[in-house]
Formats: structure tokens, C-alpha cells, sequence
């Protein structure tokens, strides 16, 4: 999601960017330039998981939006796997896979992710579905010149109010109220927490940018949470093949984000500066390096990376 600018007699007066692409500047702004300025497409690029992403989420949006508030679980979780296979079927791309016996693999763990999560046993699926008033919601907002905008995938309506979801695949290392002061040691550059500083990104543009929505009413409270459709897999081995159980997981950052905002603001406002800067050195390369270097797709043509090889 690239950034876009408002305009007020003839002149540019807020840049708008994404959570996403603030939290790439700040894992590393040399990869932003690559990636966001420069438009360098990934030499090891997938759409593998990138497909999954979109069957889950696609299946999710179509089932709130064909859900009514008295619809009965059994017919929330049918329309839930009917939604799957028809997105399965539409977003897969047979020749990422290795074998038949790996897309097989991934076509049971993704549809028994749904299953649980729209299931009778603690799923959440089925109350998501009945609180939803929106999905794919558009935000959007400015503060101090600083404008941020994105989408959020589902917007519920609770008793006190609205609470907004994320969903992702498991929330392993994702900010939680524990992991706070992360934020702080990152925003000193002490410490590299790229993960946790993008949760943080999208909690505050999320909260915030729906505050500035036609669904938000004066005085309602405001949550967020991702939630992990695949956080825990199990694979049980039997005679005849393999049998999988997926559970999910919630992580609510409302908390956190209440707790650091200062933090949290001060990392945005130092990110989008940069951005809108134009600033691609990255600092402080050690520890960019040793954390973001080694996994990162554009290291071949890095020459800040390639520096750091030859002087070794």
C-alpha cells in the first residue's frame, strides 16, 4: 500500500502512508528505498503463502458479510467452508508447490484453520460473524501534518463499543502488554524489534483512523486485537495418512498502545520523516545487520551489505 498525499490549494499538505510501509523504513530504510522508492521486484518472491493469506481472509469478509445477527452456527460454519474451497480454488497456483502431497498438506491445514475458527469448540468465528459491521475498512487521518492510512479486515460491535480485528497467520512474537518496553529500546536504538514496532504502527493507525469513520460514535471505546487463525498446528500421524488440528489466538494491543503511545508517536513521527525525507541510510547498521541482513531478499544488491563482506 503505497503512500498518497492531500492536496489543498494546489499544495501538497499531507503525506499519507501505511502502517506497513512505515514499519519496512524502520526495519531498514535502505530496503524501504528498494522496495517502495525504487520498486525493485523480489528475486525470491512467492505467492504461495501470499495466497493462503487471501483465501482466509476473502473466506472470512464474505462469510460477516452474508451473516445475519440470528443466523444459526451450523450455517455460519457451512457458508465458511463453501467460501474456502471456492477461494482455495481461485487463488491456487499449483506450481508453487513441491508435490501434489504438499498442496494437499496445506489445502487440509488452511481448511481445518477455518473449520476451528468458525467451530463449536471456542471458535470466535461464529461471533465475529454476528458482531460484524464492517470489513476491508478504509481509515484514514492526520495528526500534526503526519497522516496515516490503512485497512482493517473486521470492525465489531460490542457492548461498549468497537473492536477492530487483524488477522494473521499465528501472533507469534506479536506486541503484547509485556513486550512494551521493547518499544522504548528500540526508538533509543538499543534494540531491533521490527515485528513488534509494526503491531504497534497498526494499532495506532487503526484506533486512531477509526475515530474519523461514520462508525464510530462520540464516546464509544475502541479496541484492537490480531488474531492468529493458524497460531498452533498439530500433525497426528495415522495408518491411513495424517490427521491436523489448528487452534487460534487472540492478541489484544489496546493496552499496550495506551500504556506507550508517546513511544509509539514518536517512532511513527521519526519514520515518516524519514520517509518524506527521503533519509535511506540505515542506522544503526549493526544492528540492522545482524537482525534484518541475513533474510533480507535484496542483500545480493545491497551495497551497504556488500561493504560489510568485503571488509571481512
Amino acid at each position: 500500500m503505497h503512500a498518497s498525499t492531500s492536496q489543498k490549494g494546489g499544495f501538497d499538505v499531507t503525506e499519507y502512508l501505511s502502517p506497513t510501509e512505515l514499519a519496512e523504513y524502520e526495519a531498514c530504510p535502505r530496503k524501504h528505498d528498494y522496495g517502495y522508492v525504487q520498486d525493485v521486484g523480489s528475486p525470491d518472491e512467492t505467492r504461495l503463502y501470499l495466497n493462503q493469506g487471501l483465501t482466509y481472509h476473502e473466506t472470512i469478509e464474505e462469510v460477516c458479510e452474508a451473516t445475519e445477527k440470528d443466523d444459526d452456527s451450523s450455517t455460519i460454519r457451512h457458508r465458511a467452508t463453501e467460501f474456502f474451497d471456492k477461494k482455495w480454488e481461485k487463488y491456487l497456483e499449483p506450481d508453487e508447490y513441491e508435490s501434489h502431497a504438499h498442496q494437499s498438506y496445506q489445502y487440509e491445514e488452511n481448511r481445518t484453520a477455518i473449520e476451528s475458527f468458525f467451530g463449536p469448540d471456542g471458535g470466535k468465528g461464529i461471533e465475529h460473524a454476528r458482531q460484524s459491521v464492517a470489513t476491508e475498512t478504509w481509515v484514514e487521518f492526520e495528526r500534526d501534518g503526519i497522516g496515516l492510512h490503512g485497512k482493517v479486515d473486521n470492525v465489531l460491535l460490542v457492548d461498549d463499543g468497537l473492536h477492530l480485528i487483524d488477522y494473521k497467520r499465528n501472533v507469534r512474537g506479536v506486541l503484547g502488554s509485556w513486550s512494551g518496553d521493547r518499544l522504548a529500546e528500540h526508538l533509543e536504538r538499543k534494540s531491533y524489534e521490527a515485528q513488534r514496532v509494526k503491531n504497534a504502527f497498526q494499532t495506532a493507525t487503526y484506533i486512531e483512523g477509526i475515530k474519523q469513520s461514520d462508525l464510530y460514535t462520540e464516546g464509544m471505546s475502541v479496541r484492537f486485537s490480531f488474531y492468529g487463525l493458524l497460531h498452533k498446528t498439530d500433525v497426528e500421524s495415522k495408518p491411513d495418512g495424517y490427521r491436523i488440528s489448528v487452534s487460534g489466538k487472540p492478541r489484544e494491543t489496546t493496552e499496550v498502545y495506551q500504556d506507550y503511545r508517546n513511544e509509539i508517536w514518536s517512532l511513527i513521527e521519526r519514520a515518516h520523516k524519514g520517509i518524506t525525507a527521503e533519509r535511506h541510510e540505515p542506522e544503526p547498521f549493526n544492528l540492522i545487520k545482524e537482525e534484518a541482513c541475513p533474510d533480507c531478499e535484496y542483500k545480493d544488491m545491497c551495497a551497504d551489505y556488500l561493504a560489510e563482506e568485503v571488509k571481512r
